[in-house]
């Protein structure tokens, strides 16, 4: 009986661990870019002036976007130093924008990507 009880509370820790590190995500979004990061990498005015900055530059290609990103981290505040993976996702049906995932942790990749992807779903008919 206690053996099951510690095996519950033990599942539970676990399933609350891995809710924590997806609801984690800072998700923004503009009308060409979606960007999701660790809530602990930049705060909401950050993240806002980032995209503010994605929007003047435009409809970008991947590398662009690769050479632009890290340059602009320290114009808004953001600890680039922090990022250990940057991703770009390209639009597809399911998004409309591009995704940009900004990971200090690449262990969450696939996490964020899903986040990233899910939410460009909900958001399709915008």
């Amino acid at each position: 009986m206690k053996a099951r009880f510690a095996l519950r509370v033990l599942a539970l820790m676990a399933i609350a661990v891995a809710a924590s590190a997806a609801s984690n995500l800072n998700m923004s979004k503009t009308n060409f870019y979606r960007l999701t990061c660790s809530g602990d990498l930049a705060s909401p005015s950050q993240v806002q002036a980032l995209l503010v900055e994605l929007d003047r530059l435009g409809p970008a290609d991947e590398a662009k976007l690769r050479q632009w990103l890290p340059a602009s981290f320290k114009r808004v505040g953001i600890a680039g130093e922090r990022i250990k993976k940057l991703v770009i996702l390209p639009r597809t049906r399911e998004m409309k924008e591009v995704g940009i995932i900004l990971l200090t942790r690449p262990e969450d990749e696939a996490a964020a990507i899903a986040t990233t992807v899910k939410s460009g779903k909900s958001n399709s008919s915008e």
